[in-house]
């Protein structure tokens, strides 16, 4: 196990190995759930930032052996640490790229984005060959993208207030939707029309409710709108 702490062939075989490894785990489910950044770009993310620390630990070695000894300088400084930083601060640009505002002002890619910023960090973490550290993170990690994002969805869905996103076919009918919606014991406490001409000649509205204690529900009121002959789709908006 120590020679895979040195800076070797081998250590530095397994440490782009564990990156690809580690890159591939955290990318496998975003790309299940064909998310902007998928599979090949949470790898290429985790073992590039591994690459750029082990140039820094190279750069260190042939700074403090071949090139010290041909500048005639006993030791020469170097800060490898900036390496890192680098990957850190560039992949800000990468991450920015995953996030994006759709259409209902809900903010999409924020896990995307913060999933990449994570990745990098255990490229980082596997090409300085802190093994313990690469491990114990990706199973932490896929345990709170994975396993946890089924229960804030139910937690949300449980939530008293909720935001619906109605598509319907004419404007008058507007006081009709409001009114089914407080027919099923909600409180509509806010309501944003969208552009007709953006929404293709089809009235859209985004209704921000208050659901009673125990009359209403997320899944009810949903369906009761649906069937409105005047409705084409509805849906909750869950940011």
């Amino acid at each position: 196990m120590e020679v895979l702490r040195e800076f070797n062939f081998l250590s530095v075989c397994v440490r782009l190995l564990l990156a690809l490894v580690a890159g591939g785990v955290l990318g496998f489910g975003r790309a299940r759930k064909k998310e902007t950044a998928g599979l090949r770009t949470y790898i290429i993310t985790s073992v590039g930032a591994a690459l750029t620390t082990l140039i820094s630990f190279y750069v260190y070695e042939m700074l403090n052996a071949d090139w010290a000894a041909a500048s005639g300088l006993a030791e020469i400084k170097f800060d490898g640490s900036r390496y890192a930083a680098c990957v850190i601060s560039g992949i800000g640009f990468l991450a920015a790229g995953s996030i994006m505002l759709v259409i209902h002002q809900q903010v999409s890619g924020l896990t995307t984005a913060i999933g990449l910023f994570v990745s990098a960090c255990v490229g980082i973490a596997a090409g300085m060959g802190f093994y313990e550290a690469v491990l114990v993170s990706v199973v932490l990690i896929v345990l709170v993208m994975e396993v946890m994002h089924p229960l804030e969805i139910t937690f949300k869905r449980k939530m008293r207030n909720m935001t619906i996103h109605v598509y319907f076919d004419e404007l008058e009918h507007l006081d009709l939707i409001t009114d089914t919606v407080r027919g099923e014991g909600a409180t509509v406490y806010e309501f944003e029309l969208e552009d007709l001409a953006a929404s293709r000649q089809q009235a859209s509205v985004i209704l921000t409710v208050k659901l009673a204690k125990r009359k209403a529900s997320h899944s009810a009121i949903l369906s009761t709108i649906a069937e409105l002959p005047c409705v084409t789709s509805v849906q909750e908006l869950i940011s």
